[in-house]
């Protein structure tokens, strides 16, 4: 199994300012309804055209721009440029509590990663990573290997929030991952 956490630890109080900043309206539930039970949605706050609707990610880094979501949250732009890659989707992905993603495989290209920032979670989210499980702490960054069968569920009485950041692996990102093997 490929995860590691990076060596980055991001401010909780500052996520969560920011994360209260996103309107209710904003959240979209998840396209691929096949694979969660509940409620699964996402915020983007970078997307094809830096358009708040498009919750899809493709590897084009050239038509991805910045939301008018993110254009507001000042914290979560310097998440975003403290990972020293060209990024393409970055969202925030909301699993309510009692709701569920199926397990799957997601499909990314050779040269892509994508990152987790936990924002909101709680000791009853149930992350398994090729049925390991994986404990992400608020504030934490990691990289999981998400083309391997994981899935989640929300047991708590919170909702769980996580940033995904899908970037282009580069000598910064393969620095890091060579040292945790």
């Amino acid at each position: 199994m490929f995860r590691y956490q990076l060596p980055i630890q991001f401010d909780t109080a500052k996520l969560i300012a920011d994360l209260n900043l996103v309107q209710p309206n904003e959240w979209i539930a998840h396209y691929s309804t096949k694979d969660y039970e509940g409620t699964w949605t996402i915020a983007p706050l970078r997307a094809p055209a830096g358009l708040s609707t498009a919750i899809w990610s493709t590897p084009m880094p050239e038509i991805f721009q910045n939301t008018e979501i993110l254009e507001r949250c000042a914290y979560f732009q310097e998440v975003i440029a403290t990972i020293e890659c060209v990024t393409t989707s970055v969202r925030l992905m909301k699993l309510d509590p009692g709701a569920e993603i199926k397990e799957h495989e997601d499909s990314l290209g050779e040269d892509e990663a994508r990152l987790h920032v936990p924002i909101l979670t709680n000791p009853n989210v149930d992350f398994y990573l090729e049925g390991e499980r994986v404990e992400m702490a608020a504030g934490s960054c990691w990289y999981l290997d998400f083309t391997k069968p994981h899935r989640v569920v929300n047991n708590g009485a919170e909702p769980r929030v996580h940033m995904v950041i899908d970037c282009i692996r580069n000598d910064w990102l393969n620095g890091i991952s060579e040292t945790k093997r």
